[in-house]
């Protein structure tokens, strides 16, 4: 596969990216935001960088690997509304939390709630998606309120998924027709992807990334399952995701910190990074960033894998749980 010259990549991604991107973004609204957390801190008041908020419990598909796909079923009455996610968006801000992962489920099943967060014009809110919904209305959605950024989620086309769902033609299809739908209005997305043994050596590459961003991809984001899998919250019985099938040796992991660091070098601004679910970025540029999460019933945790519970948002409002 031929390699897109970095200087020609980089050309069209900050045309792109001018208004909406990654580094643009922190450096420029990530001061103040910064400086709100400081001030919070200074307060007991632990705020982290990142973070994660379930909004969705329902999701179209059933991918191996995704905890959400084995939720057992919840009452609409346990979960959190349209307002209160509101709330929570705006308490947060306040905060100095600007940079959001809108996880499910399938988010955009959730359509009035990513309507309210795309009000919040200061953040950033990287919406989680396989894809398979994304329809000429929500490309106009999208391209509407750019600061909502839709992740495609590839894991949906691994192997192992095709294998098990049977599904191989229909969810590669709905993926690429998604991209270049996205691409051809330039609306900023990107991509997230699983690192598996399996699929470590294939997508750790350069042909790979140059693939991604032929089709105008702007970032990636590999997840990493560590030993936070299957003792959090929220894991149904049974997900093959916590039988230690997909998760890397320490062996596995060290590899992947140095191919990225090789990739890194000419890929820096396709927003190379990894994301452990016990909430820490692996490598570069967010090594001491933290991500907590909300679920769909206001539990707030302080990891993606849900460790601990710091409280939930219908008996404590965000300050106040945050508070040590």
């Amino acid at each position: 596969m031929q390699k897109v010259p970095v200087e020609k990549r980089r050309k069209r991604v900050f045309c792109m990216r001018e208004i909406f991107d990654l580094y643009s973004y922190l450096k420029i609204s990530g001061a103040q935001a910064a400086g709100r957390r400081l001030k919070a801190r200074e307060a007991g008041i632990h705020v982290p960088v990142f973070l994660q908020a379930d909004i969705s419990v329902h999701c179209n598909l059933s991918c191996p690997g995704c905890e959400n796909g084995y939720i057992h079923t919840k009452h609409q009455e346990e979960l959190m509304t349209v307002n209160e996610w509101d709330v929570l968006f705006r308490e947060a801000e306040k905060l100095g939390i600007r940079f959001f992962f809108l996880t499910g489920g399938e988010p955009l099943m959730e359509r009035e709630i990513l309507e309210r967060a795309a009000r919040y014009q200061n953040s950033w809110f990287l919406v989680f998606t396989k894809g398979t919904l994304l329809n000429e209305e929500y490309d106009q959605f999208f391209s509407d309120h750019r600061n909502l950024v839709p992740m495609l989620c590839l894991d949906a086309c691994s192997d192992i998924n095709l294998e098990k769902m049977g599904k191989s033609s229909y969810l590669y299809e709905s993926l690429m027709y998604s991209m270049d739908a996205l691409s051809r209005r330039d609306i900023v997305y990107g991509t997230s992807v699983t690192l598996t043994g399996e699929n470590k050596n294939r997508v750790l590459t350069r042909g790979f990334l140059d693939g991604l961003n032929r089709r105008k991809c702007n970032g990636v984001l590999y997840l990493v399952r560590d030993e936070a899998d299957g003792h959090g919250a929220g894991h149904g019985v049974g997900n093959p995701a916590w039988d230690g099938s997909l998760r890397l040796t320490e062996e596995e992991k060290e590899e992947v910190k140095e191919n990225l660091k090789e990739l890194w070098k000419d890929y820096h601004d396709m927003v190379l990074y990894t994301l452990s679910r016990s909430g820490h970025f692996l490598g570069q540029p967010f090594e001491k960033a933290e991500v907590y999460r909300v679920s769909a019933e206001g539990n707030v945790y302080n990891s993606p894998a849900g460790l601990e519970k710091l409280g939930n948002l219908r008996e404590k409002d965000l300050r106040s749980i945050l508070q040590r």
